[in-house]
């Protein structure tokens, strides 16, 4: 069974974006909002996944590069809602 059937993610829905976030298989996926086909059916947008159960054993020079990524992602976060500067 995979992944995302058997664990509900964290979510967050943007108008542009759902970020889906599965600890205990440890993957990340951001995927482009949903679209409607010509038949009116509801698709998921493109969606990428990175794989953090990889990412942690790729070594520590990737590890310190992807909390580099994550740090920086948190204080725009953090500045976007007025929690520092």
């Amino acid at each position: 069974m995979k992944y995302w059937e058997n664990e509900r993610p964290l979510t967050v829905k943007t108008n542009k974006n759902i970020l889906q976030f599965y600890p205990e298989a440890g993957q990340l996926s951001v995927a482009r909002s949903p679209w409607e086909d010509s038949n009116g059916v509801e698709r998921q947008g493109k969606t990428v996944t990175l794989n953090l159960s990889a990412l942690c054993e790729s070594g520590m020079e990737a590890l310190s590069g992807a909390r580099d990524v994550f740090a920086a992602i948190v204080q725009m976060i953090d500045e976007r809602i007025g929690l520092i500067g």
